[in-house]
């Protein structure tokens, strides 16, 4: 897994940085979204976005 890969293109989201954010205590992609702003404008990464971030939830728990 390449933590550099651009999840969300339109900003820029890495994967670490989304798993960065379930590490704060984001939960849910509207959570990350809130805080990283991944699919504000075109939405094609959510459900890419959504399966890293139930994986990374997973992991925590």
């Amino acid at each position: 897994m390449n933590k550099e890969e651009i999840i969300c293109s339109c900003n820029g989201v890495t994967l670490q940085e989304i798993e960065e954010a379930v590490k704060m205590g984001d939960r849910t992609f509207e959570d990350v979204q809130s805080r990283l702003r991944i699919g504000k404008q075109c939405i094609k990464c959510k459900d890419l976005a959504s399966l890293y971030i139930e994986s990374f939830v997973e992991e925590l728990e």
